[in-house]
C-alpha cells in the first residue's frame, strides 16, 4: 500500500515509519524536508500547498493519508492548517483515497472555548464532511504533545538550543504540573495495530471515528530539569503559569479496549536521552583546530571597515608625497579609490568614501590657502565634489545591479535544479512502480495477472491469429491442457467445427461434433452462463463456455479434464474472464474482416486474394507445428474455367471453416482446416467427382 505522511512529519525516524506502516511505500512531504531516499520511504521537500505537491499526489496515487497536526507539537506556532488539511482532503476525493488519519493534540478535548477550540472544532467539520460525502473512512486521533530528540522544531528542541547558547528558558506551565507527553515510538505503536485491524475488519468506506490516546505519564517538568541540569549545569528556567485551564473531557477508551495499546513508557522521564540525541544530530563538539580558524577569520563587514580607513590613509598619503611630481598629478587617486569601493561594496560604503574623499579635497583646498568662504561661493570649486558622489552612486548602481542579477540567476538556478531533481525522482518512481506492477501483474496468477499478457496476445485483426494464441494463452492461465474451440458458422447449423486444440486432445477429439447431442450445453451456453458437467457425462467436457456474435453463439469453448482443486467458483470466473477477452477480440476481428472483405476476397466470389490467403497459410502452419490444429493445401487447377464459375461450383464443397484462395500461377487453392492423412484421401475424391483436377501440395505457388 502506498502511504503519505504529511504534517508536522520530523517526528518519524525511519525506524518509527517501518513501525507504523511496516512494508508499505512510504512518502514524506514537507517544506522543511531534505529530499532523500532510504529503502522503501522517500522524503520530498516540497509544500504540500504548491502544484508539485498535486503532481506527486496523482504519480503515486496513494491509498492512504496520514496527516499529522502541528498542534501535536507544544506550543508551536505554524499557521493555515485549515488550508493545508482541506487542500490534502480535496485531492484525497480526486484519487479515491478510501482512508485518511489526522493526528492532533489532546488539547482539543478540552472543555473551553478559545481561539484554538474554535480550530479544532473546524478541523473535525471538515473531515466529518469529507468522510460524509466522498466515502472516505476518517480516523481522528487525539494524541498528548510528541517529544523528539531529532525534530529541531519539536518543543522540547526548542528549549535545547536555547540552552546551547545559555539563554533563558520559560516555560509555560507550573512546575509540579505533569509533564503530559507521548514517546514517536509508543504513536508507531498504535498506528501499526490501528492499520493492521483497519485491513481486516474495516469493510465499508465513509465512516467517521476519533480515538483518544493516554500518555500514562508521571513525570513533572520541575522533575524533567533536575535530569537536564545534569547536562546543562547553568540551565536557567523559569515557570510562567500553566496554559491549560480547563477539563479534558475524554470519550471511551477505544485504544485500549479494542486495540489492545498503551503507552509503555513515561517519555519525559528518558529526557536525558533525547538531550544526548539532540546534541549529537545539531551540537556535534567541535575540534580545536575549526574553533582557532573560525576566532582568526575575519568576516566581510571587518575587512570593508579595514580597507576603507588604509584605504583613506593610503590616498592621503599617496596625495602627499606626489604634489610634486607631474605624471602622478594627472591621475585623481580619490576618484579611483571611490569607484574601487562603490564597485566592490556597493552604493552605500561607495557613498561613504565619496564623504570620505570629499573631506579629504577640502582639506587640501585649505592647505593651498583656500578658504571656505570662497570655496561655498566658487561654483566651480563644487565639480569634484559632486563628481565624488556621483562616482559612488553610478558605480555602486552597477554593483548591486550585477548582485541583484547574480543572485537572481543562482535562485533561478537553485530552484530549476531543485525542479529537474524533482520531477527525475518522480519519473525514477514511476517507472519502477511500472515495472515492478507490470511484473506483478504478469507474475501473479491468483490476481489475474496473466490477464495483461492475455491481451496484448489476443490484440489482433486477423480470427484465426486469436484461435491460435488461445488455446496457449488459455492453458498456461487455466494450467490445463486439455481446451478445445468448436466453432459455429451458420445459426442453422447442425455441427460445429473444431477449429483448436490442445495438443494432448486433439487426436482424440472429433472434428465435428452434432450440436443437437449437447442441447442442454448449448441452452446453458446461450444465456450467458459457464455449463459445467455436474452429472459427470462421458465423453462431455467439464466446463463450457460461449461466444456470440449479433445474439447469436458462434464459439464454443471446452475444457475437458480439470483437476479436483479446479472445481471452484474461482476457476469458473476464471473462464468467464479468458472467454469474455476473446469475445471483445473476435467479434472484433470478424467485423474488420467485414469491412475490409472488398481487398481480401476476389470481387463478387468467396476465394481470398493472394496476400491473404498466404497469411492465413501461415497461421494454420504455425498452429499445425505447435500441434495446435490439422491442414491439408489442396491445389485445383482452372483448366480454362473462370474464377466465377471455380468459386460456384466449390460453394457447397467446402466447410465455412475453409479458406479457398487464388495463387500466383493462377491456379486455386484450399486451406482445409482439420484434416490430416487419414482424410485427405476423402477430400480429394470428392473434388475429382466434380471433375475437377486436384492434389495436395506443400506450398501455395
Amino acid at each position: 500500500m502506498d502511504t503519505l505522511v504529511v504534517g508536522s512529519n520530523g517526528y518519524f525516524s525511519k525506524d518509527s515509519l517501518e513501525t507504523a506502516f511496516g512494508a508499505d511505500n512510504i512518502i514524506l512531504c514537507g517544506q522543511e524536508l531534505e529530499s532523500k531516499k532510504a529503502g522503501n520511504i522517500r522524503w520530498f521537500k516540497k509544500s504540500i500547498m504548491g502544484d508539485d505537491f498535486t503532481t506527486l499526489f496523482f504519480t503515486y496515487g496513494f491509498e492512504r493519508v496520514v496527516f499529522v497536526s502541528h498542534f501535536i507539537n507544544k506550543d508551536s506556532y505554524e499557521v493555515g492548517e485549515i488550508e493545508q488539511l482541506r487542500n490534502v482532503l480535496s485531492l484525497c476525493r480526486k484519487s479515491k483515497v478510501k482512508q485518511f488519519v489526522y493526528i492532533t493534540s489532546d488539547e482539543a478535548l478540552l472543555d473551553i472555548e478559545n481561539s484554538d477550540s474554535i480550530i479544532y472544532s473546524s478541523v473535525e467539520s471538515i473531515c466529518r464532511y469529507y468522510a460524509e460525502q466522498y466515502q472516505i473512512s476518517v480516523k481522528i486521533i487525539y494524541s498528548p504533545h510528541l517529544i523528539s530528540g531529532h525534530y529541531k522544531d519539536d518543543f522540547w528542541c526548542r528549549i535545547f538550543d536555547s540552552l546551547e547558547r545559555n539563554e533563558k528558558v520559560e516555560i509555560k506551565a507550573m512546575g509540579d504540573e505533569i509533564a503530559d507527553f507521548l514517546s514517536v515510538d509508543d504513536l508507531a505503536a498504535f498506528l501499526k495495530r490501528m492499520f493492521d485491524a483497519w485491513e481486516e475488519d474495516e469493510y465499508s468506506y465513509g465512516t467517521y471515528e476519533t480515538i483518544y490516546l493516554r500518555s500514562g505519564a508521571s513525570t513533572t517538568y520541575e522533575e524533567a530539569f533536575s535530569s537536564i541540569r545534569k547536562i546543562y549545569k547553568m540551565a536557567n528556567v523559569s515557570y510562567i503559569g500553566s496554559s491549560i485551564k480547563g477539563r479534558f473531557d475524554y470519550g471511551q477508551d477505544v485504544a485500549r479496549q479494542f486495540y489492545g495499546w498503551f503507552a509503555k513508557k513515561d517519555a519525559v522521564a528518558e529526557i536525558e536521552n533525547y538531550v544526548e540525541e539532540y546534541r549529537n544530530n545539531y551540537h556535534a563538539k567541535r575540534k580545536i583546530t575549526e574553533i582557532i580558524r573560525d576566532k582568526l577569520r575575519l568576516n566581510g563587514k571587518i575587512m570593508m571597515l579595514v580597507e576603507l580607513i588604509l584605504g583613506a590613509f593610503l590616498v592621503e598619503i599617496y596625495n602627499y608625497y606626489s604634489n610634486g611630481s607631474v605624471q602622478f598629478r594627472m591621475i585623481d587617486v580619490r576618484l579611483l579609490f571611490v569607484v574601487l569601493m562603490a564597485l566592490v561594496y556597493g552604493t552605500g560604503v561607495g557613498g561613504i568614501t565619496a564623504f570620505i574623499e570629499i573631506l579629504s579635497l577640502i582639506l587640501a583646498y585649505y592647505r593651498q590657502g583656500t578658504n571656505g568662504l570662497l570655496l561655498f561661493y566658487d561654483p566651480s570649486n563644487w565639480i569634484p565634489f559632486i563628481l565624488l558622489l556621483v562616482a559612488a552612486a553610478v558605480c555602486g548602481y552597477i554593483k548591486q545591479s550585477r548582485d541583484e542579477e547574480r543572485t537572481f540567476i543562482t535562485d533561478e538556478n537553485k530552484l530549476l535544479k531543485e525542479e529537474k531533481d524533482f520531477v527525475n525522482r518522480l519519473y525514477e518512481e514511476a517507472m519502477e512502480y511500472k515495472n515492478q506492477y507490470k511484473q506483478d501483474l504478469i507474475g501473479s496468477r491468483d490476481g489475474f495477472g496473466r490477464i495483461f499478457d492475455v491481451v496484448k496476445k489476443l490484440s489482433t485483426t486477423v480470427p484465426e491469429e486469436i484461435f491460435a494464441e488461445s488455446i496457449p494463452v488459455m492453458e498456461d492461465v487455466l494450467d490445463n491442457r486439455s481446451i478445445a474451440i468448436y466453432t459455429i458458422n451458420d445459426p442453422n447449423a447442425r455441427f460445429a467445427r473444431l477449429n483448436v486444440a490442445s495438443e494432448q486432445i486433439s487426436v482424440k477429439l472429433k472434428k465435428s461434433i452434432n450440436l443437437e447431442d449437447y442441447s442442454q450445453v448449448i441452452e446453458e451456453v446461450k444465456k450467458g452462463e459457464i455449463w459445467f458437467n455436474r452429472d459427470v457425462r462421458e465423453g462431455y467436457p467439464t466446463y463450457v463456455a460461449g461466444i456470440k456474435s449479433d445474439g447469436v453463439l458462434s464459439v464454443l469453448i471446452m475444457i475437458y479434464q480439470v483437476e479436483y482443486i479446479q472445481i471452484s467458483t474461482y476457476y469458473t470466473n476464471l473462464i468467464r474472464i479468458l472467454s469474455g477477452l476473446m469475445e471483445n477480440f473476435i467479434i472484433k476481428a470478424w467485423e474488420y474482416q467485414k469491412v475490409v472483405a472488398d481487398k481480401t476476397y476476389v470481387e463478387g466470389t468467396q476465394i481470398a486474394k493472394y496476400d491473404y490467403f498466404i497469411q492465413q497459410f501461415k497461421i494454420q502452419k504455425e498452429m499445425a507445428d505447435n500441434k495446435l490444429t490439422d491442414f491439408r493445401l489442396f491445389r485445383i487447377m482452372r483448366e480454362n474455367r473462370t474464377i466465377m464459375e471455380i468459386d460456384e461450383m466449390l460453394q457447397t464443397k467446402i466447410r465455412n471453416n475453409d479458406i479457398v484462395g487464388l495463387g500466383r500461377d493462377n491456379n486455386i487453392y484450399l486451406l482445409a482446416s482439420q484434416v490430416d492423412e487419414s482424410s485427405e484421401s476423402i477430400v480429394l475424391k470428392r473434388f475429382r467427382n466434380m471433375g475437377l483436377k486436384c492434389d495436395v501440395v506443400e506450398s501455395v505457388g
